[in-house]
């Protein structure tokens, strides 16, 4: 696709940012460009400023940051290997599969909280004795982020098979939509919502929010006002049924302490955290050595320690300074002029696709303003598959024209899946 070049100079910038601080430079260049870092030495490290200077990279835990790039290396490798993959074949694969991982984690994370809410799978005990897993995440916001994350996709995949089995002038033919594909995407709809209902996490219920009032944006740009009314009705009736299998009370006892509880803390959070970004702002302390810098920084209660920011952007700040932030503001800016590009130029029910996984995407983002939750390996690799299906570009056949066959065919007489004609070959369309 047209503008994916600049995303990918971007994101491979920002890996360059990260692997920059870990290279040692001479203690003078050091201080003169990272004084703060130097600063962090001396209060941390003892004898440090007595031994003879030798060169020190900018991070200052440079095993931290070596981690870190680690791991966001092969999330980088997804995201391309997805996009290209997904172009040739394997879009109608990698949606069904995450819309069927959902149906299977959601109840499985739920229950297990219920059940034994300190342990993993039942059986193991987290590193961090205050957990509350989610299984198999660690707590209730990674486990709601995921979810927030499949649930508009699911639900853009739903809406392209609602309009690929569409006759134009014609109602929409419900059997057909609503075969067993579709009854198991209603499925996994529903489960997945009551799941992140059921969390109480406040923050993905409000990035879930968002995306879903983009994908409603989308309907009604792309289709009709009939159609985002349709939309907008079935997302009210979705959270209806799926508010049934959760504890109304809690949750409404939950989200009205977002504001004098939530926020509150975050706030605080933020204010401290700003002064360490105001002292690494050129070069950041090095990306993962967050917690171990802000305890310089802490001045709440020291009956605990901040680990993270509580807000992806402005951790990116705090570690990474403007050496990685620049790279990442281009990269997401980028990335939001290629999916509007794309929802524009895309005249195929694929839209929806693309739609649902911009919806995720956004949803992910909004919660982030809040929390930490794309440092998890799992969300992080959502998050790539999402940009993946928004940002793809078909080259295996020609988009789909309104004259052909495959756009009016009664798909399930004809044992095949139209939405996919446009990067699929016919033989390989099969249910």
């Amino acid at each position: 696709m047209p503008g994916t070049r600049f995303i990918d100079f971007s994101l491979a910038a920002a890996l360059f940012a990260i692997a920059l601080q870990l290279v040692p430079i001479p203690s003078a260049l050091r201080a003169s460009i990272s004084p703060a870092a130097v600063a962090f030495d001396r209060a941390a490290r003892v004898g440090a400023g007595i031994a003879p200077p030798r060169p020190l990279a900018l991070s200052v835990e440079p095993d931290r940051t070596a981690y870190a790039l680690f791991l966001a290396l092969p999330v980088l490798l997804v995201f391309w290997s997805a996009r290209e993959q997904i172009g040739v074949r394997g879009l109608r694969q990698t949606v069904r599969g995450l819309a069927f991982i959902g149906l299977i984690v959601a109840p499985i994370g739920i229950a297990q909280h219920a059940t034994e809410p300190a342990l993993l799978y039942w059986q193991w005990q987290p590193e961090a004795a205050n957990a509350l897993p989610y299984t198999p995440f660690v707590n209730r916001n990674d486990f709601a982020a995921w979810l927030a994350m499949a649930i508009p996709l699911t639900l853009g995949y739903l809406a392209a098979r609602i309009d690929a089995h569409r006759i134009e002038g014609e109602p929409v033919d419900v059997d057909a939509a609503l075969d067993e594909t579709g009854l198991l995407l209603v499925m996994s709809l529903v489960v997945m919502t009551g799941a992140v209902l059921g969390s109480l996490s406040r923050s993905a219920f409000a990035g879930l929010t968002a995306g879903l009032l983009v994908l409603v944006a989308v309907a009604h740009a792309r289709a009709s006002r009939r159609a985002s009314v349709w939309l907008a009705a079935a997302l009210v009736a979705l959270f209806a049924v799926a508010a049934v299998f959760v504890d109304a009370a809690t949750l409404a006892a939950r989200m009205s302490s977002a504001m004098s509880e939530g926020l509150t803390g975050r706030i605080a959070i933020w204010r401290q955290t700003w002064r360490m970004v105001r002292d690494f702002w050129p070069l950041g302390s090095g990306v993962g050595t967050f917690q171990n810098v802000m305890v310089l920084y802490q001045t709440s209660s020291r009956l605990f320690y901040i680990s993270h920011a509580d807000n992806e952007y402005l951790q990116i700040l705090a570690e990474g300074g403007a050496l990685l932030a620049v790279p990442v503001v281009l990269a997401l800016t980028g990335a939001a002029i290629a999916v509007i590009r794309a929802l524009r130029a895309d005249r195929t029910p694929i839209v929806w696709l693309r739609a649902g996984a911009a919806a995720g995407i956004v949803a992910v983002g909004v919660q982030n303003l809040f929390e930490m939750t794309l440092r998890v390996p799992a969300n992080a690799v959502m998050l790539a598959l999402l940009a993946a299906v928004a940002t793809h570009h078909s080259r295996q056949s020609p988009v789909m024209s309104p004259s052909s066959p495959w756009r009016n065919c009664r798909c399930r007489e004809m044992g095949s899946d139209p939405i996919f004609s446009s990067v699929e070959t016919p033989r390989e369309n099969g249910v």
